[in-house]
């Protein structure tokens, strides 16, 4: 089964092993979410993705959102329909043509090793590849697929995609995995 996941204009071909199927997966904006922990403890793990050359650490759900959110700002993909008010003044409220000036380039991104890599990253309790499409009405819109179930789904809102995760969780710890 071939299956394709759409990138922006800095995209590059890999083949991904999976246990059942081989897939050509076309994407430089794919994010791997690996939870370590999850629970009353609160959700802690690490973001991969090929804009940085080491994973960033994230405490809780929120913090991994807010890490993805800075990045697609600095990115400026996906773009922005509406930016985000606060009733606080922050970096991310103003004029963001100083971070498109040093705008992050992907690593190595010709080398499909280095995508393949970042896809083999597991969270210890469970791990989920998440791509938005959209950022459309302050949310995000685009697919999560839960790695170890082999399962994807659309979301239709960053609410949607945080019900998504924790249900992921409850089912695990309803099996015994977590």
């Amino acid at each position: 089964m071939i299956r394709e996941v759409a990138g922006h204009e800095r995209t590059c071909l890999v083949r991904v092993k999976n246990q059942e199927e081989e897939g050509v997966w076309r994407s430089a904006s794919l994010i791997s979410l690996c939870l370590d922990s999850g629970g009353k403890e609160g959700e802690r793990g690490e973001l991969y993705h090929l804009y940085a050359g080491k994973p960033a650490a994230f405490c809780s759900l929120f913090d991994a959102l807010n890490q993805m959110e800075e990045l697609y700002d600095v990115l400026s993909f996906p773009p922005a329909s509406a930016r985000m008010r606060s009733f606080l003044t922050d970096q991310r409220m103003g004029d963001l043509t100083a971070e498109k000036e040093t705008a992050l380039e992907p690593k190595d991104i010709r080398d499909a090793r280095a995508f393949e890599q970042m896809l083999r990253y597991r969270g210890k309790k469970a791990t989920f590849w998440i791509r938005i499409l959209y950022r459309q009405h302050t949310s995000w819109q685009g697919e999560v697929t839960w790695v170890e179930r082999q399962k994807k789904e659309y979301f239709r809102s960053t609410l949607e995609l945080i019900r998504l995760i924790h249900s992921a969780l409850r089912a695990e710890k309803q099996n015994g995995g977590i």
